[in-house]
């Protein structure tokens, strides 16, 4: 279940987030410290038929209420004598306080709180242990994730509160703590919490409630879910949540994508592997990832990069489906053998697709700016022509392929190629895929050009990735349209 916390900055503020939120809320939480100058019984009647908890969070446990302990607990009495449903005390609560209210709750239901916004503690069994002790209805025990790791801690804790059948709710706080507020419902969770906009958390890391309902579909999730995921360094700018997600949601399959931020691959994959299936591997790690690999297909091992990891039997599997991708959105406009290729850029991406339009039989020729004797081994690799990015002019292609980073947003008015030289009935085919339309796309369309934006290779290589992951193709309309409404969304805010 989802709880969108109420944070006020006013009580009509507070009334108009409650009356948005019903289309995304299970549970709805009052933030009383959040709402200066609340009124508790207006509040409690918005809420109609929707459950809801009070809670008045001290300054010590992240909230922000002014006055003193016995102040603060009074106003959670005061919920109570209302009839409350669920109200919300911190372990961190004075004993005796702490006492007055679980043992004199009334009708109300309690949930006994406890936060650490710096870490997660090895001993947060123990701290469950003594929890269970004390009479609350509901436990709930939130941390701070500081290494990805942290975030198993908390759902293995869920797993044991499940089995000794005790609600709890647990997950970890942070940017490196989004995997567990996602993944907390799969493994028993009671609640896990999102925002109703950005801007609206109440805690560090909250993701939007819509995300979590409509994206992750987290009240969907059970414990024969299959968890994907993108890794990476950093992730948080990847789309291959929406992507991954929507074809799963499309294929009517009860599994999950989510976002793991890694710093150590070692680490990660000897902590992490007993809870995936298959991942999608980005910069720095496509590399790195073949000494974890059981197998790796041979065209992978050719181009000496792995952005697809599959769990085949007890065998870890490496694909690069950038190859089978770019292949794809190119085959499906032009014949590649025979053809004249000029590619822009020298790095993963470049290999990779020249690997594949080599092996096609185009005739290669690869650019170099700067670093030209990394471009020389790639050229010498692929048996490719190689030329200084300054004698472009002199050089007659058919087919022209970005693979370098001009164009990209912010930097939307470079182009790698001048418009000068584009001529009707050339290919243009930029990697780049935000914006949706780059300079060089746009000048090419204009000179009558057959042009391949970058979001056919992003939805072409995932729907590779989503095959080896299923066995099953899905729709490519849906998945586009994902990408296309989001690149319009950032582009809408200048992003």
């Amino acid at each position: 279940m989802i709880c969108v916390p109420i944070v006020g900055p006013t009580m009509d503020r507070a009334l108009e987030d409650i009356d948005a939120c019903r289309k995304v809320a299970d549970f709805i939480e009052f933030r009383l410290d959040l709402i200066p100058g609340h009124d508790l019984p207006r509040l409690i009647e918005a809420a109609g038929d929707t459950p809801y908890i009070v809670t008045n969070r001290a300054k010590m446990d992240g909230g922000q209420f002014p006055g003193t302990e016995e102040e603060r607990v009074a106003v959670i009495k005061q919920a109570i004598e209302l009839g409350a449903m669920y109200i919300d005390i911190e372990t961190s609560t004075p004993p005796e306080l702490l006492r007055s209210v679980l043992e004199n709750k009334g009708k109300s239901k309690a949930i006994l709180s406890h936060h650490d916004f710096t870490r997660t503690d090895d001993k947060v069994d123990a701290l469950y242990e003594l929890m269970t002790q004390m009479p609350a209805d509901v436990l709930k025990i939130i941390t701070y994730a500081q290494d990805l790791s942290d975030n198993l801690r908390l759902l293995q804790l869920l797993s044991r509160a499940r089995r000794d059948e005790v609600k709890l709710i647990a997950f970890c706080m942070g940017e490196k703590g989004e995997v567990s507020r996602i993944l907390s419902p799969m493994y028993g969770g009671w609640l896990t919490f999102g925002s109703l906009d950005r801007g609206k958390e109440s805690a560090p890391g909250q993701i939007p409630a819509t995300t979590l309902k409509h994206i992750y579909r987290v009240n969907e999730l059970n414990l024969d879910s299959k968890i994907f995921g993108v890794i990476g360094d950093p992730v948080n700018k990847s789309m291959g949540y929406l992507i991954h997600n929507r074809a799963f949601s499309e294929l009517n399959l009860p599994n999950v994508y989510v976002p793991f931020w890694v710093k150590s691959l070692t680490r990660f994959f000897n902590t992490y592997q007993a809870y995936f299936t298959g991942l999608s591997v980005t910069m720095p790690f496509k590399e790195d990832i073949m000494k974890h690999m059981n197998r790796i297909d041979p065209l992978a091992q050719k181009i000496g990069a792995v952005n697809t990891v599959v769990r085949e039997g007890n065998d870890w599997v490496g694909y690069n489906t950038d190859v089978t991708g770019a292949l794809s959105a190119l085959t499906a406009v032009t014949e590649l053998k025979g053809t004249r290729v000029l590619i822009i850029g020298a790095g993963g991406t470049a290999k990779a697709i020249g690997h594949g339009v080599t092996e096609q039989g185009a005739a290669l020729t690869l650019t170099y700016n700067r670093n030209k004797e990394k471009a020389e081994a790639l050229a010498q690799e692929l048996n490719a022509k190689l030329i200084s990015i300054r004698d472009i002019d002199a050089h007659e292609t058919d087919i022209v392929i970005n693979c370098s980073p001009a164009g990209m947003t912010p930097n939307t008015k470079d182009t790698p190629y001048p418009a000068r030289l584009l001529k009707p009935g050339m290919v243009v085919f930029d990697s780049v895929y935000n914006p949706m339309e780059t300079r060089l796309i746009k000048d090419a369309r204009e000179k009558g050009c057959t042009v391949i934006p970058g979001i056919e290779l992003f939805v072409n290589q995932a729907i590779e990735q989503l095959k080896l992951w299923t066995g099953t193709t899905p729709p490519r309309d849906p998945l586009h349209e994902v990408v296309e409404t989001r690149l319009r969304e950032l582009a809408a805010k200048g992003v």
